[in-house]
């Protein structure tokens, strides 16, 4: 669903305080941001020139449309003969990528950055499952440097779940596959799913 500003009707002062607001509710087919083949083999990622919006401009742990950020990253990394990019902030840490949230494997911690990014549900579900698992979390700033250097990165979101990386710009990120946590965690998460886990049963009948 979306909450849209809407416009002025004709002859009202052209500001949004006279603008009537809509909510728009709608139904899609269910949409995979990287395909089952690009999640086996590992998602190939860039950091973009581009820098996420700033929170003081527009808070991105709310969802939102303010994506000129994220698709001029993605062109980048289409440019460059990868899948996505991940964007850093202004002050040069990790933020999340156009439509998920990131995270490093660094000497068997999972970490996500503590700002700049959607909270996600799905982030959320990740630190659920690895406190399941006995996996050590951190919330914390991440560096272009550590990401760059990470054992592993994968990225979460509703339209896909749990999805490892094998690639980062020029460097293959273990074997070229994805990495043993980022794996474990993946499957964890898609045999809970099919378990019920967070889900509503919708009957369609």
């Amino acid at each position: 669903m979306d909450c849209l500003r809407g416009r002025p009707p004709a002859g009202a002062p052209y500001h949004p305080a006279y603008s009537r607001n809509y909510l728009v509710c709608f139904a899609l087919p269910w949409v995979w941001v990287f395909t089952l083949e690009q999640q086996e083999r590992g998602v190939h990622a860039i950091i973009a020139e581009t820098r996420r919006t700033p929170p003081e401009s527009v808070d991105p742990t709310a969802k939102n449309f303010h994506w000129g950020d994220l698709t001029r990253a993605n062109f980048e990394a289409h440019d460059q003969g990868a899948e996505t990019a991940i964007l850093l902030d202004l002050a040069g840490f990790v933020t999340e990528g156009p439509g998920f949230n990131v995270f490093t494997v660094i000497d068997g911690v999972v970490a996500s950055p503590a700002r700049g990014a959607l909270e996600g549900i799905t982030r959320l579900s990740v630190f659920e499952l690895c406190e399941a698992l006995g996996i050590p979390t951190q919330t914390r700033l991440i560096s272009r440097a550590e990401i760059e250097a990470a054992d592993e990165i994968f990225f979460s979101t509703t339209a896909g779940g749990i999805m490892p990386v094998s690639r980062l710009g020029s460097r293959i990120l273990g074997n070229d596959r994805p990495g043993p946590i980022s794996s474990g965690l993946r499957k964890a998460y898609w045999d809970r799913r099919r378990e019920g886990w967070h889900a509503t049963p919708i009957d369609y009948d």
